[in-house]
């Protein structure tokens, strides 16, 4: 999700319950990816259409997205990114 989303920083997910609707357009999303359900991904909602999102990540260079794994099931998200937190420079193993 560069440049949008930065390596180390943390999301704030808002689950999305099972009878909700589609994320707005625009959203940022945490979900399983279509074809292995143990890969999360984070990706934007390009476009809702009923229970099937089409997915894209920010940098179309570079990003995996609808555009090579087709629609994604609304049931694979996890839910909406509500906040980022900034990344503090300090690598999870104490490291800068």
């Amino acid at each position: 999700m560069l440049p949008s989303l930065l390596p180390q920083q943390r999301l704030i997910v808002k689950p999305l319950p099972q009878a909700a609707s589609a994320p707005e357009d625009g959203s940022v999303v945490v979900c399983r990816h279509p074809d292995d359900a143990a890969l999360v991904i984070t990706k934007r909602v390009w476009r809702s259409q009923g229970q099937l999102l089409d997915l894209r990540g920010d940098n179309p260079l570079a990003s995996t997205d609808s555009r090579h794994f087709g629609r994604v099931p609304l049931e694979c998200v996890i839910g909406v990114v509500t906040a980022v937190i900034p990344s503090t420079g300090v690598r999870s193993d104490g490291r800068q």
